[in-house]
């Protein structure tokens, strides 16, 4: 995912595997937030992308309108990436195509 494709709301997902076969997927999906949101993103030298998970996305919004309130204690988890960071995630195609194939892995390993 490129830092242009990015829309602040929009569902991104991070595609990790269980087993050496990638047959055993979890998915775990981002909301993107916005760019150097949040405080700490100031001392960065660069754009810090922020995301937040998605349960706690929809129990209270984007953790930037939380303003002043302890993220952690309210349960909202941020995921701060660099650019180079952002090739780790993919749309919801994307997602859906990882665990195509991890179906067709699967399949083939066993036969």
């Amino acid at each position: 995912m490129s830092p242009h494709e990015l829309a602040v709301g929009r569902a991104y997902f991070r595609i990790t595997y269980a087993d050496p076969g990638l047959t055993i997927p979890g998915v775990e999906p981002l909301i993107f937030i916005g760019v150097n949101v949040l405080a700490a993103d100031s001392r960065s030298p660069g754009p810090v992308y922020t995301f937040q998970d998605a349960a706690s996305f929809s129990r209270f919004g984007g953790a930037a309108a939380l303003g002043g309130a302890n993220l952690a204690a309210e349960g909202v988890r941020t995921y701060c990436l660099a650019a180079a960071e952002l090739s780790e995630l993919v749309d919801l195609s994307g997602a859906a195509e990882a665990l195509n194939d991890a179906v067709e892995r699967a399949h083939w390993k066993e036969r």
